[in-house]
């Protein structure tokens, strides 16, 4: 035993020996290298310096941290390599061969920047996500500049197709997550506003009072809202108070010139007056002869004077005009151990550029916290958004493409003419302008308090009450000098108005429990009772003795279209959700919620809403830990289900109709049984999806991206079926049909150069949808009176196909149809030579094939620059304009310029002008293929020297041009919005140029 003890002590010693000795080798080997120093600075990318970041030498544990200012100094060993590394951002390394000074700009590392996601009802960890959800932050919906927010959804979140009804100032959008659900009731998602649930969009926010946006997308995510889930889920959470101390005051502000871009070519625009004069003589020998062109109404004395004269109009470019938007946000942060606060406030105007379009935005954020101790919490929030939108002269626009250069606005006084074009009565787009009012104003509210009580460890309660009140009020004034009224008939006013408001009581408890390191439990359990409540009027007067816009309709000699309405709804709802995260690998989300709605009836108002879903880091197994190019990778599995429950109010009952009659000397109303019979036993639609997603991370998280694949389908779709009136009815509300939609969507993150004072990354998103009707009326059967096909999307293109134009050396053929050349060709189906609805065929549908967005930011030193692209290819759609410029051939009113037909080029585009050509309709049938650049941004952040000067912790001032270029075939304005209302919406695409300042204080 003695001796095993001398012997262990001799090899103690030995080993002790040895490491002394090896030590003091690499001491003298470290003293006899020569050292160099090595000074600099850590900042993040809006050159804020990072304070603690690590500077290493690498392969030793020798280094310092910056200081307050993000400075370093270090000595480094010749030819040594520095590690500079921060928690949240990608580490950078340095070879260093002799003194230096380093300014580093360190790069948020991706898998870390969107930590933590808002999932309804509370957070997870991006790690830990077993959904597919997709996060915006507020600092991106800034940078994007764009008045309603919704816009920037598009190209930046896989999934969300965002569609716009308008370029003019204040016009809505709509949102689709995800395809197209149901066919007769609403598929834009649901949109939780700092807790309450509706369906107002996003149009009345500010961006900068937005701290996050998550898009809740497949059925296991968007579950937890149950009945409501089914089209998807828009989580905005605004700026509230933070737990951060000290104060601070944060400003926003730009002014942009706004000027039309992309103004569509019409024949003789331009000052190519002549152009139109040749188009006249062409379409009028065509149509009537030569003979034509010595009657009066070919032309009228004055035209003919102009044209000697060479005085021609461009009315688009004359009636547009630049315009302005101004853009302010200031808000303020502070707080200590106790109490956090925080207060902004915001104004936008967006004028346009066509008369007195304009859309004003005021906004007011406010979030107060307190804690009395470290077991109770209570907060409000509130937001306020005050707007009024000036949409413009219904038509003035559309006169304007109408009129031909050959006619002016003015008299021989110089003032304006009311009928500028006796042989069309078309009215000057001018005084249209001046008489055509149509504005809305709105009001948004939306306030909220929590009471938070900490039970235990792990265990909390949470009381919130919410309460959401807006108004909508819509007037028109139509003048006796406006189009509709000729300068003959009386004026009108219209006016409507509308009052919501939406009260929601949430009792949350939630629970946290980690075990041994192994096993991690997040569960929270929910019940909420919401109600909400509708009312509003309308009535039109015809006749007013004065220019009252619609403020005293009681003047008018017929007040008509009087209506008013009142109704209410209500919801209660149970829900439970448990994560379950165990060795940190393997992870299940369980969710069930159960809904009752007013909405329904009996016990079909009820229904169980289940969803589950798995998640796998594959990374954390043993067998890919010496996969050194792999950082992450995580494998998603989800199954759900979900409803949509945004039906009509009355849909289960059946109404009385009323009818107005002359009983003897006296009006009396009357009422009877509707057209429409009630359903009691309707049902949700019910959506069920199941998703499969894959996480990675490649490359020290320098390339970052996840894959969803998923397929959903659509059940009990309410349609209002026809049926046979002999029992007082036409239809009845059924649950039949079902859709499909499946789908890929990838969004992918890269650092594509990561240096000293440069750094260029890039955010990709791609997205595809297939969209299907399963089943229809249970017989297997289309309904072709309402364009649905099974097996085909649910909104398609159902007509003749164009094959172009009958050419020269096809004349005998197209004699066979009772066509000539020139004329426009179609194609015969059944080859039967008679061109009707036999020959129809479904030719496409108005959603894209797929689409694409794309940004690039690139930051050198204190500069930054960045461009975003956004492509949508194919889809095809019925456009009014298109149809309208080029197929319409008035003998006096303008056309687009196109490549129309004649016997020296033989287009095969459009038919021959004046050529009476049959089945024009199919050339209202446009691709919406396009690619856009749509933000350009150029910016430099002032160094903090000169920032300590002036008392300012962030300054950033930039440069930005919004809608540079646009690739497309497309011959009107803007292809976002093919298929707008010519007559009410039509608009030009503007290019805004801003200049804008970045500050805190």
């Amino acid at each position: 035993m003695k001796k095993c003890n001398s012997l262990y002590k001799r090899v103690i010693s030995l080993m002790v020996i040895l490491t002394c000795c090896v030590y003091s080798i690499q001491v003298i080997a470290q003293n006899q290298t020569e050292k160099v120093v090595v000074v600099g600075k850590v900042a993040d990318a809006d050159m804020l310096p990072i304070v603690g970041a690590n500077v290493v030498i690498e392969s030793t544990s020798i280094g310092v941290i910056t200081d307050i200012d993000g400075n370093f100094k270090i000595d480094v060993p010749k030819n040594s390599v520095l590690s500079i590394s921060f928690i949240g951002y990608v580490t950078q390394k340095f070879k260093i061969s002799g003194p230096d000074n380093l300014d580093v700009i360190l790069v948020s590392d991706m898998s870390e920047l969107d930590d933590v996601v808002v999932i309804g009802y509370g957070t997870v960890k991006k790690k830990d996500l077993t959904g597919s959800i997709e996060s915006l932050s507020g600092d991106l919906l800034v940078k994007s500049n764009n008045t309603n927010i919704t816009e920037t959804l598009n190209g930046n979140v896989s999934g969300v197709l965002v569609t716009k009804s308008s370029n003019r100032p204040g016009a809505d959008m709509s949102m689709q997550i995800r395809g197209v659900n149901s066919i007769n009731s609403s598929n834009e998602p649901l949109y939780v506003i700092n807790g309450v649930p509706s369906y107002s969009g996003m149009k009345h926010l500010n961006a900068s009072d937005i701290e996050s946006i998550d898009v809740l997308k497949d059925a296991s995510s968007a579950a937890i809202y149950g009945s409501r889930g089914a089209n998807g889920v828009v989580i905005i959470t605004t700026k509230g108070a933070s737990k951060k101390k000290g104060f601070s005051i944060d400003y926003t502000g730009s002014f942009g010139v706004k000027t039309p871009t992309r103004i569509p070519d019409m024949i003789g625009n331009k000052g190519n007056g002549l152009e139109y004069v040749d188009y006249r003589v062409a379409l009028w020998k065509k149509k009537y002869g030569d003979a034509s062109l010595s009657r009066p109404d070919f032309l009228t004395a004055d035209e003919k004077r102009r044209i000697r004269n060479g005085e021609y109009y461009d009315w688009l470019r004359e009636i547009s005009d630049q315009s302005y938007v101004t853009n302010h946000s200031i808000s303020t942060a502070g707080g200590n151990e106790t109490t956090s606060y925080s207060f902004g406030i915001g104004y936008l105007n967006d004028e346009g550029m066509i008369g007195k379009e304009e859309f004003t935005r005021y906004t007011a954020n406010v979030g107060l916290e307190h804690r009395f101790n470290d077991k109770i919490t209570t907060g409000i929030s509130s937001y306020i958004s005050d707007h009024k939108t000036n949409h413009g002269s219904q038509d003035a626009l559309l006169n304007a493409y109408f009129l031909p250069p050959i006619v002016s606005p003015y008299n021989d006084n110089g003032n304006y003419e009311f009928i500028v074009q006796p042989t069309s009565s078309k009215i000057n787009p001018f005084i249209q302008n001046e008489n055509n009012i149509r504005e809305s104003k709105a009001f948004y509210s939306n306030f909220s308090g929590f009471l938070e009580l900490k039970l235990i460890e792990g265990l909390s309660l949470k009381s919130q009450v919410a309460y959401q009140f807006d108004t909508d009020l819509y007037g028109e004034w139509i003048g006796k000098y406006t189009q509709q009224k000729g300068g003959v008939n009386p004026s009108e006013a219209y006016r409507r108005e509308g009052r919501n408001t939406n009260v929601v009581w949430d009792n949350i408890v939630s629970y946290h429990k980690e075990i041994n390191e192994n096993h991690k439990v997040d569960a929270i359990g929910l019940f909420n009772m919401q109600k909400d409540t509708h009312q509003g009027s309308a009535m039109r007067g015809i006749g007013l003795p004065y220019k009252s816009d619609w403020h005293a309709i009681q003047t008018a000699d017929e007040i008509t279209d009087v209506s008013s309405y009142y109704w209410e709804s209500s919801m209660t709802s149970y829900m439970g959700r448990v994560n379950y995260t165990l060795m940190d690998k393997y992870m299940m989300t369980l969710t069930g919620r159960y809904d009752g709605t007013s909405r329904l009836k009996g016990d079909k108002r009820w229904g169980f809403l289940p969803a589950a879903a798995l998640g796998w880091q594959i990374k954390k197994e043993g067998f890919m830990q010496g996969v050194e190019a792999i950082n992450k990778l995580k494998f998603r599995l989800s199954y759900g289900k979900t409803g949509n429950n945004n039906l009509n109010h009355n849909i289960t009952l059946t109404e009385l109709g009323l009818s107005r009659y002359t009983f003897g000397s006296n009006g009396v109303n009357g009422f009877g049984i509707s057209n429409v019979l009630g359903n009691e036993d309707l049902e949700w639609e019910m959506t069920s999806e199941y998703n499969f997603g894959l996480d990675f991370g490649l490359f020290n998280n320098r390339i970052e991206g996840t894959v969803d694949v998923y397929t959903r389908e659509t059940d009990g779709l309410i349609f209002n079926r026809a049926v046979g009136s002999v029992n007082g009815f036409n239809s009845v509300y059924q649950n039949i049909g079902k859709t499909s939609n499946k789908g890929i969507e990838l969004t992918l993150n890269t650092v594509n150069i990561s240096q000293t004072n440069f750094y260029w990354k890039t955010n990709f998103t791609f997205s595809l949808n297939r969209n299907k009707i399963e089943e229809l009326y249970g017989d297997n059967k289309d309904d072709l009176g309402n364009r649905w096909f099974i097996g085909e999307p649910v909104n398609v293109i159902y007509d003749l196909k164009y094959l172009g134009i009958w050419q020269a050396d096809e004349e005998e053929e197209a004699g066979k149809f009772g066509q000539s050349v020139g004329h426009i060709k179609v194609e015969d189906v059944n080859g039967d030579y008679n061109l009707d609805q036999q020959d129809f065929q479904i030719l496409g549908t108005p959603s894209p094939d797929w689409t694409a967005g794309m940004v690039n930011s690139f930051v050198y030193k204190q500069f930054d620059f960045s461009f975003d692209i956004y492509a949508r290819v194919g889809g095809l759609y019925n456009d009014s304009f298109t149809y309208m410029f080029t197929a319409w051939d008035n003998e006096h009113w303008n056309k687009a310029d196109v490549n129309y037909w004649t016997v020296e080029n033989g287009s095969n585009e459009y038919q021959q002008v004046g050529a009476q050509s049959y089945h024009t309709q199919v050339l209202s049938k446009v691709s919406g293929t396009f690619v856009k650049v749509r933000n350009i941004t150029f910016g430099y952040a002032l160094g903090k020297s000169v920032l300590s000067k002036i008392g300012l912790s962030k300054l950033r001032l930039y440069s930005q041009v919004q809608n540079p270029f646009t690739f497309t075939d497309f011959i009107g304005s803007d292809p976002e919005t093919i298929g707008e209302n010519v007559n009410t919406q039509l608009s030009l695409y503007p290019m805004t140029f801003t200049f804008g300042i970045n500050a805190n204080f």
